[in-house]
């Protein structure tokens, strides 16, 4: 496979330029730095393979227009074949075309390419000077694992993959390690069960609480199974309360359905009718031509019968033999000719008539319209029909929340005219505030008058009764004195009450005024309430007016750049300017159909040309002839002329031929005419069967009557629409509970069992909350029979730590299986091709080195990379100068190239690879990609003028 041109639409900074590489010598293109080198071989790689959409983003032309551009390929198996990759079609997918005309996709390239990805053709086709330098961060044996690996894969991925590998089983384990961590996971696990063994033994109570731990669990869950049920017919008619408009709606289209009466129409009647007359039309056509051609055919044999005469001659019998029949054939060819491009005329001026723009049939030719034109005014259209909803909807959204507005500011200022003032509640406060005081000043002291009343009392009648037991005159004298005076005591506490009570009365506020205050502070509360509530949605509408704001600016810049888009193109298309937007795309297809015609015009005026020419050229033999004869030739009416030197030369024989061959022609017509006829009356029938199905009788009534059909079978959609969701929104149990397809639930019932579900939901959680509470106790008592949750941190860090040790193995037992499978997939892969690549590695190492070293191999006990020189020693890549370690590796990666290019032959890709070579290793470098360059196409990026001097033949492309 070779690449023979390469044109780029625009890429970075490369736009509409184009390279041949059509030349078999080594290509090499020569640039500085920053002249667009990478950016060519990054375009190369994402014709072939594709780009992700970010990555594509960065190529985009800063100046605009279309992003890609297309290769033109040599291949064995289908020759040239053109692959074109755009930014904007299909998501940057690939269109290729074959010789033959015929298109292939994305798929179809990655099978030519051999499911070739980008990775596997820069490993195998492509190297530079970056993969050199990083050989300088390798020594020891790892350099020759790494150019091992590369004669396998072409990179040093695999060597790289076995290193990470086999450090990550390292750190994570060793049979006599300490410090990895699956050892040390180990040993803390260990100590971790001796603890535990022996908190162990402390066990009886903490099952005993246990047990009845899982008694209160079961208790728990069953009442969490009650609540979740009573959260579901909450949810359940929460939902129904939801879709109740669905149902209305249901049963109203329903019942709009099933009182109509079904129309009859033919199944897709429409697009058959359309069918047969797109057949009908042309078949009339030609039946009305076949006719012209039939009527002016026998005119012509009706005048060749007349002018019939048996006389001969033989000059003019061979002139009328040869020349007539073109003659006449180059007349009817004119005349047919001057018939059709009359049609087409006037075909083209009803056309453009259509389209409706100020544009002239010859001014179309000036306008290109590439395939993609029509992509784009398709977008524009699109874009523009999105920007009309956003707008529209924003205004919709600006209206409503201007009625909300209004609404929050009505209601605020009817609370302000309603609600009482601050002062006058203040004053309903302290009035009530005074009332319950005053209540219980008097209480508090009735209360202590009432106490030391009966005290007295008590005291007065137990100094009675102890005088009356004690003998002496005195003491019961002095018992008498005490009773007296705590009897006094008792009545001036009485009547201390009595007055505190008369005083009361008459400074008590009444029962109703106080009512009417407490009505009133409980009025203001509510409405202070409110007004704050009415405050926060006004913050809220504002919030929603701020962004609406932003939507309204960010479509006003989408606007802009859509006109910018618009403008763009009726700058380099001014007739659309008189041409709304929706209509551009109908405009392209009417545009691209004149263009076609046109096309065809100017074919036919051609082909008129040439008729002419053919017409005078036998006008001129017939008049030498004439000439010859000394006969009298009259240019202005050949027929006569052509009739008479028939009668002259009495051709008899000619002419019948003549009358026969018309008569034939005639009876083809007619039988063409015939055969037109049969058909015309099959699709004839067709159209009356169509008629006859629907019930009509003419076009008009079969177009109404299927608008009518279509109106039908809308309703019977909406209507599946309006049972799939319901059928999606609510469950079969939910629809068969609620009787939702035969009638619609009321709102009023749906309502009281929504309240009635939440307070059996507010009885379970209560009764949840004491379990919970009684668990609590329970649980505290195990946590102190665990000696304050020591053996339970001691369980739970044992089983975490188990967890981690078993993690830790489970990572290194997959690390292993991987560098297992990674060893295996290496030595299958050496036996099958590392004896190839050896071979011409060794080949083209040999030549790189002038001779120097003769064999390079691998040593079957390590497996490491050796070469001989020619005087018999062994050395290893290590032991090498930089410059043979270069000239080792780009030999493992020529070889890797040309073996797999036995399978799939692509374009070597190199870039600058070997720029820091002596001028002896280069010459013999170039000599190598020289030979390489007979069988493979190798292309060469450079900034480096004199290779060109080191190259016998190259072809040398220069960037600017």
């Amino acid at each position: 496979m070779k690449i023979l041109h390469l044109s780029i639409f625009g890429f970075g900074k490369w736009k509409e330029h184009a390279l041949d590489l059509t030349d078999p010598s080594p290509h090499l293109i020569v640039g500085e730095n920053e002249a667009g080198k990478s950016t060519l071989y990054e375009f190369i790689l994402f014709i072939l393979f594709g780009l992700p959409p970010k990555q594509r983003v960065s190529f985009i032309p800063k100046t605009g227009g279309s992003m890609g551009g297309r290769l033109v390929l040599l291949t064995e198996d289908y020759g040239r074949v053109t692959i074109e990759r755009t930014h904007e079609h299909e998501s940057g997918k690939a269109v290729c075309r074959l010789e033959t005309g015929e298109e292939k996709d994305e798929s179809w390239l990655r099978n030519l390419l051999d499911g070739m990805d980008r990775r596997v053709f820069e490993s195998t086709y492509s190297f530079n000077a970056d993969d050199l330098m990083e050989l300088k961060n390798l020594s020891g044996h790892e350099l020759g694992e790494a150019l091992l690996n590369i004669g396998l894969t072409g990179s040093d991925q695999i060597f790289q993959t076995e290193k990470w590998l086999q450090k990550q089983m390292d750190e994570r384990f060793k049979p006599k390690g300490k410090k990895p961590l699956i050892n040390e996971q180990l040993r803390v696990v260990e100590e971790l069960q001796q603890k535990k063994k022996i908190l162990d033994d402390e066990e009886e109570d903490y099952l005993r609480l246990q047990k009845a731990k899982d008694t209160l669990n079961g208790r728990i869950r069953t009442l969490e199974e009650e609540w979740q049920e009573t959260i579901n017919q909450i949810y359940i008619t929460e939902q129904i309360l939801k879709v109740r408009g669905i149902i209305v709606d249901y049963h109203l289209i329903k019942a709009e359905v099933e009182n109509q009466h079904t129309l009859s129409f033919p199944e897709a009647g429409v697009e058959r009718y359309q069918q047969v007359k797109e057949v009908l039309l042309p078949l009339q056509s030609e039946q009305k031509l076949l006719k012209t051609n039939i009527e002016e055919l026998q005119v012509s044999i009706q005048s060749w019968k007349d002018g019939y005469d048996p006389s001969q001659e033989e000059e003019g019998g061979k002139l009328v033999e040869t020349g007539y029949p073109k003659y006449e054939h180059a007349v009817y060819e004119y005349e047919r000719l001057l018939q059709q491009i009359s049609r087409l005329d006037e075909q083209l001026e009803e056309d453009r008539s259509h389209i409706d723009v100020p544009l002239d049939i010859d001014e179309i030719e000036e306008y290109p319209l590439p395939f993609y034109t029509e992509e784009t005014w398709r977008a524009l259209k699109k874009e523009k029909e999105e920007v009309e909803r956003e707008e529209a909807f924003i205004k919709e959204q600006s209206v409503d929340l201007g009625r909300e507005f209004q609404k929050i500011e009505k209601r605020k200022h009817s609370i302000e005219d309603e609600r009482i003032s601050e002062e006058t509640a203040k004053e309903y406060e302290e009035k009530l505030q005074r009332n319950y005081q005053m209540a219980a000043t008097s209480d508090q002291s009735k209360t202590g008058l009432r106490n030391g009343r009966l005290l007295g009392g008590v005291l007065a009648i137990l100094a009675l009764a102890i005088g009356g037991l004690l003998e002496g005159m005195i003491l019961f004298l002095l018992c008498l004195v005490v009773a007296a005076g705590l009897g006094l005591y008792s009545f001036s506490c009485h009547r201390k009450i009595v007055e505190a009570s008369e005083e009361s009365l008459p400074t008590s506020i009444p029962a109703e005024e106080m009512e009417q205050a407490r009505w009133q502070l409980q009025k203001y509360d509510a409405q202070k309430n409110e007004y704050h509530h009415l405050r926060e949605q006004w913050k809220q509408l504002n919030q929603e007016e701020i962004r609406l704001q932003e939507k309204t600016h960010h479509l006003q810049q989408r606007k802009i750049r859509l006109e910018g888009t618009l403008d763009e193109q009726r700058n380099l298309y001014p007739f659309l300017e008189y041409l709304h937007v929706e209509h551009w795309e109908k405009l392209y297809h009417l545009l691209t159909q004149l263009k076609e015609k046109k096309r065809t015009h100017k074919r036919l005026l051609q082909d008129k040309e040439e008729q002419l020419s053919k017409i005078n050229r036998i006008k001129k033999d017939l008049g030498a002839f004439y000439r010859g004869k000394k006969w009298e030739f009259y240019e202005e009416n050949m027929e006569q002329q052509w009739q008479h030197l028939k009668e002259w030369v009495q051709e008899q024989n000619q002419r019948r031929q003549k009358i026969n061959q018309a008569e034939q022609q005639l009876e083809s017509l007619h039988k063409r005419s015939k055969e037109i006829s049969v058909k015309l009356s099959t699709y004839l029938e067709q159209q009356f069967e169509l008629f006859k199905e629907a019930g009509v009788e003419d076009e008009a009534d079969f177009y109404s009557k299927a608008k009518k059909k279509e109106k039908q079978e809308k309703q019977q959609n909406q209507l599946q629409d309006l049972e799939r969701q319901l059928q999606r929104m609510l469950s079969e149990k939910e629809q068969k509970d609620y009787l939702v397809w035969t009638h619609v639930p009321e709102e009023s019932e749906l309502s009281a069992r929504l309240e009635r579900m939440k307070s059996e939901k507010q009885k379970i959680e209560e009764e949840q909350k004491k379990a919970q509470q009684t668990m609590a106790d329970n649980q505290s008592a195990i946590r102190q029979l665990e000696h304050s949750d020591e053996r339970s941190s001691i369980t739970h860090k044992l089983h975490r730590e188990k967890v981690e040790l078993q993690k830790q193995s489970e990572e290194w037992a997959a690390y292993q299986l991987a560098l297992k499978a990674l060893e295996k997939t290496k030595r299958a892969y050496k036996e099958k091709y590392l004896p190839q690549i050896l071979r011409k590695a060794t080949d083209y190492f040999h030549k790189l080195t002038d001779g120097n070293y003769v064999d390079v191999k691998i040593s079957p006990d390590d497996d490491h990379i050796k070469v001989m020189s020619k005087q018999g020693f062994t050395y290893f890549p290590m032991e090498l100068s930089r410059g043979t370690k270069d000239q080792l590796y780009v030999s493992f990666r020529l070889a890797l190239g040309e073996t797999m290019a036995d399978d799939l032959s692509l374009p070597f890709l190199v870039d600058d690879a070997f720029v820091h070579f002596d001028q002896k290793r280069l010459n013999l470098m170039i000599e190598l990609l020289e030979q390489l360059s007979k069988k493979h196409q190798v292309i060469l990026f450079t900034w480096r003028e004199d290779l060109k001097e080191v190259f016998q033949s190259p072809h040398v492309l220069r960037l600017s």
